[in-house]
């Protein structure tokens, strides 16, 4: 079973390393990170490098607050098209949802469990590997960006109530509560964020500069990519959006601001589609999900945008010539190719 994240994750990285002296691309090297993956934000890392490399950071730097203060400069602009996306919902709580539903896609090994009991939403995290792994400050950015990601949304949302660390305090107490206010408890029994259950009826009011410097972030140029600016800013949006249900021409025009048929004729006129794209993209997350997890063909499904699984199968026998089940077992032995050709030109859905 492989974990993986979004290299999103790293937006900053460098910069904040820098900021203390020491080298980012050494410290990636060291746990076996090439620093290519900063230069394209969807692509996806093993979870446990990432946790280790924040680890060393924090040690190099002499920074124990090194995850929080990375996931509070971060914000909605370490999560892609969906933070566009998430700013363009009514509130608070619809952004909420929609960020809920990718992670659980695109962040293969985090579970975030909500609670609503009266006038108090929590939301608990734990990572599947963290047993093996110290996920302390990767916990810490995590948690962060969940906190400044909602001041992005509304910057008139209250400060938790309450957060919880199961790590120890580490002599920097007063870095921390500048991230996460000032109820703050290191060494508890789970990692928690406790905020009034009113903040998710607040609208959401993101301000043009936080919009612009999200959109600005995933939608620039690419130069390493072998397609064009359009294809690949339309290969994020579909790739972020599809397991959130909200992935269809409009929505995908919306977040590149664009008219949906005026998208259209963009496309067209680089011999491509948005249902090419949508087929692409849906074949190249299904066999990276096939190859490198255990998910469920039915939850696989559902987070492709199909309404069940039966139409996904009949769509990966025309990619692949044979059910997703059987494609499965035969890339884990390795007698298929992984790699999904990037423009595939038959097996229309």
């Amino acid at each position: 079973m492989q974990y993986f994240a979004r290299s999103g994750a790293l937006v900053g990285f460098p910069e904040l390393v820098r900021s203390y002296g020491e080298h980012p691309y050494r410290l990636m090297r060291e746990v076996g990170l090439s620093p290519a993956v900063l230069k394209d934000t969807d692509l996806y890392i093993p979870y446990t490098s990432l946790a280790a490399l924040l680890a060393l950071a924090a040690e190099r730097c002499c920074a124990p607050e090194f995850g929080a203060r990375l996931g509070y400069r971060q914000g909605l602009e370490a999560v892609g098209a969906l933070g566009s996306l998430m700013c363009m919902q009514s509130t608070i709580a619809d952004a909420v949802r929609i960020l809920l539903r990718n992670l659980a896609f695109h962040a293969h090994g985090v579970q975030i469990d909500v609670d609503i009991s009266g006038p108090v939403l929590e939301m608990r995290m734990a990572f599947a590997f963290e047993a093996r792994t110290d996920c302390h400050q990767l916990m810490a950015l995590s948690l962060a960006l969940l906190v400044s990601g909602t001041k992005q949304l509304n910057a008139g949302a209250p400060r938790p109530e309450e957060v919880e660390l199961t790590a120890r305090d580490n002599g920097n107490f007063e870095a921390y509560r500048a991230f996460f206010g000032p109820n703050l408890q290191f060494g508890g029994l789970e990692n928690r964020v406790q905020f009034p259950a009113s903040i998710l009826h607040l609208p959401v009011l993101a301000t043009n500069d936080v919009r612009q410097r999200i959109s600005q972030q995933w939608q620039k140029s690419q130069p390493q990519l072998k397609v064009t600016g359009l294809r690949s800013q339309v290969d994020r949006t579909i790739t972020a959006l599809l397991p959130t249900a909200e992935c269809s021409l409009d929505t995908v025009a919306r977040v590149l601001g664009s008219h949906p048929r005026s998208l259209q004729n963009r496309l067209k006129s680089e011999n491509t589609s948005f249902g090419e794209r949508l087929r692409v993209n849906r074949q190249r997350l299904a066999c990276q999900y096939l190859k490198n997890t255990d998910i469920d063909l039915s939850q696989l499904a559902m987070s492709l945008g199909y309404t069940d699984l039966a139409p996904f199968s009949r769509a990966f026998k025309t990619w692949k010539g044979c059910s997703p089940r059987a494609w499965r077992k035969q890339a884990r032995s390795g007698s298929v190719d992984f790699e999904v050709p990037a423009d595939p030109v038959n097996g229309r859905e």
